[in-house]
């Protein structure tokens, strides 16, 4: 089973409807819109993926199995900008 951190060397504030993040080291920027901040507020604490699909279900207005997919696809985008890393 992954579990899942974020990184601490990105910061974030909201703007508008998303959450601008900036990584420290190297300026690059990204923004998040309200599916994906709900999740890196969720990763403060490590978790896997059953328990973020378990959070994010009870919040949005989704599918077990529609929100795993895109919880899937959202972990792969944020492991490839560094947002998140795997712990185990």
């Amino acid at each position: 089973m992954t579990i899942y951190k974020r990184r601490d060397d990105w910061v974030g504030t909201q703007v508008e409807d998303h959450l601008v993040m900036i990584h420290l080291d190297s300026g690059r920027y990204i923004a998040l819109n309200d599916t994906a901040a709900e999740a890196w507020q969720l990763l403060e604490q490590p978790r896997d993926r059953d328990s973020l699909v378990a959070e994010l279900t009870q919040r949005f207005a989704v599918e077990p199995e529609q929100c795993g997919a895109s919880v899937d696809k959202l972990m792969e985008r944020m492991r490839a900008f560094d947002l998140v890393a795997e712990v185990a």
